[in-house]
């Protein structure tokens, strides 16, 4: 179940997305409110709630300022009875729009896509060792557990990436802006657009080549400082006149 929160001036409107969200039997309504400040309190306070339906035109204060307010990992689905908003709306980076009257197959719809969009994100976790995260394979339901001492490298492929093992590689549905908020920068450096290395598993640096294991990856002109400051701070220099 997907917990989720209602943001609407207008309490019919509340009471079908409420009425929908039952019926659909994926949803958890853990609150719902007409004042969106009191709503952005609630959100912030708690920061468990995977889905925000959220209203755009309400008279205190935008859906769109509303937006910028509330705790970022909350996936939002604007909803309104005026089209012109949605360019603005995709602007916020919000994971689906609704025009209003929504029937029940559109919001059937747009949840599906944003559940989908969920189970695929990386699921890291606070291990107590922080050793190891998780992500999905592709397959509903299914987490795979990756030790961060086993990626050698990962490897963007357009809407998937590559994560590089000495046991095998997975294929996971993530971008590579994804899968680098999810590793530790002090241990994964970016050194080209299509590629993260592990800098422990880093064995040869030449020219604008870089060697991990037996991979030979190109470092990538807009990465280079950082990955030799990077670098830097491991190497041992002579201080011989």
């Amino acid at each position: 179940m997907y917990k989720c929160y209602i943001i609407d001036d207008e309490s019919h409107a509340i009471d079908t997305l409420k009425r929908y969200a039952l019926d659909c039997g994926q949803l958890e309504i853990v609150g719902f409110s007409q004042n969106p400040i009191e709503a952005v309190k609630f959100i912030n306070e708690h920061k468990n709630i995977d889905i925000t339906f959220l209203d755009i035109d309400m008279p205190e204060i935008s859906g769109l300022d509303v937006a910028d307010l509330i705790y970022k990992n909350t996936a939002i689905i604007f909803t309104t009875g005026h089209a012109g908003y949605a360019v603005q709306g995709f602007e916020k980076n919000i994971s689906d729009f609704m025009l209003k009257p929504i029937s029940f197959e559109r919001f059937l719809k747009s949840l599906t896509k944003v559940i989908d969009k969920l189970e695929h994100q990386v699921a890291i976790e606070e291990p107590k060792d922080d050793a190891y995260f998780f992500v999905n394979p592709g397959i509903k339901g299914k987490m795979l557990k990756i030790n961060f001492d086993d990626v050698e490298y990962v490897e963007g492929l357009n809407n998937y990436v590559v994560i590089h093992t000495p046991q095998n590689n997975q294929i996971i549905y993530l971008t590579m802006k994804e899968i680098e908020l999810g590793l530790y920068p002090e241990r994964f450096v970016r050194i080209h657009k299509s590629y993260i290395v592990n800098i422990d598993k880093v064995t040869m640096m030449e020219g604008n080549k870089i060697m991990v294991d037996k991979a030979i990856l190109p470092i990538g002109s807009s990465y280079k400082d950082k990955l030799l400051k990077k670098i830097g701070n491991y190497t041992i220099k002579t201080h011989r006149s």
